[in-house]
């Protein structure tokens, strides 16, 4: 087979623990060496990322580009710098504070190959840390449950929304189509600077092509170890799904791609009357609480049995009894995170990431 040329795009920032780690796991693909480069994009570090990324030139040589920014500029103008030096006719993305399978690449990569109409496809993402407390066991079920079945159900009808930064690839002749205009994005007259990955997947669909998810293409991340850390991660992430929700409900209705144009439509309405739903039934809790209190514990059994159901995919993939941890994470959600949607509407202008 003539496999085509890739350029792997890395943009980092104060990710001096894991980029070398993240660089080797790239070289060591069983893609054809000959037939993919490494961009690296320093955005701006303050530790010694850079210094790790100049360490790998000399163990990689000319296939290992590094580019440095001396000030922070944003990952959008991190990727758009790396995608200017790119050779390949596909990009794949690959974030630094992660390690990706030795088949990844390979894997990811033939969707595209097989079928023209396809713009992105988005892979497998699994918990590097998962290890490391409780929390970060509860985020691997999330992890799993999201892409093995929210981005593999999607995936049949063309549709996955959120393509994610962590492992992607792009055709690089569709990004070229708006990529500029992406990179200065805006929203309420505001530049927007989260959310790179899910706005480049809503213009991909825009421009009529089809964007799929490659379960055998993994990559391992580092989630947050922390509470606090979480519910940043979930605030950021949560503003840019409003923000390209509200974007793709104006093209939606419209003759965007030739085909699979209606079970989108669904899944949007389903995802996005799940938020309103979740606030209202928390109300008719806490309001039951105080007139009938046992109707709580039935609430909580309900979680609990449809947690335990749901959760029972990651047991069928895994085979481990770590899917037990998907309850407690349901039991967090509904209590503790019923807030974000609304707090995320009303902060839509706030372009912080709130982690750095």
């Amino acid at each position: 087979m003539d496999w085509p040329y890739v350029t792997v795009i890395m943009p980092a920032l104060n990710e001096e623990e894991l980029i070398e780690k993240s660089i080797d796991s790239i070289f060591a693909s069983n893609y054809p060496q000959e037939r993919f480069e490494v961009v690296c994009v320093n955005d701006g570090s303050t530790d010694m990322t850079y210094f790790y990324m100049k360490r790998a030139m000399q163990k990689y040589g000319d296939r290992l580009k590094v580019i440095n920014f001396t000030k922070n500029l944003g990952k959008r103008k991190a990727l758009y710098s790396g995608l200017k030096k790119s050779n390949g006719e596909i990009i794949v993305t690959v974030d630094t504070d992660s390690k990706i399978g030795r088949s990844a690449i390979r894997n990811i990569i033939v969707p595209l190959i097989k079928d023209e109409t396809t713009g992105a496809v988005a892979g497998r993402v699994a918990v590097l840390n998962e290890k490391q407390n409780f929390l970060t066991r509860m985020l691997s079920i999330r992890y799993s449950i999201s892409f093995n079945f929210g981005r593999a159900y999607q995936s049949v009808y063309g549709t996955v929304f959120c393509c994610p930064g962590a492992l992607t690839a792009y055709r690089k002749t569709v990004l070229q189509k708006f990529i500029k205009r992406w990179v200065n994005q805006k929203f309420l007259n505001t530049q927007c600077t989260y959310g790179e990955d899910r706005a480049l997947t809503t213009q991909i669909l825009k421009a009529g092509y089809m964007t799929r998810f490659q379960s055998n293409a993994l990559v391992y991340t580092k989630v947050p170890s922390r509470f606090s850390q979480m519910v940043r991660m979930y605030v950021r992430w949560t503003r840019s799904y409003l923000r390209e929700s509200i974007l793709f409900a104006k093209f939606m209705f419209s003759k965007y791609r030739t085909k699979r144009r209606v079970l989108p439509i669904f899944d949007f309405f389903f995802l996005n009357i799940l938020h309103p739903f979740h606030v209202f039934s928390l109300g008719i809790v806490t309001y039951s609480f105080f007139v009938h209190p046992l109707f709580i514990l039935r609430h909580i059994a309900f979680l609990v049995v449809f947690s335990f159901l749901l959760s029972l995919y990651y047991l069928r993939t895994n085979k481990s009894l770590t899917f037990l941890y998907g309850i407690p994470y349901a039991l967090m959600t509904a209590f503790c995170m019923w807030w974000l949607v609304p707090f995320a509407a009303l902060t839509m202008k706030n372009q912080s990431w709130l982690t750095r």
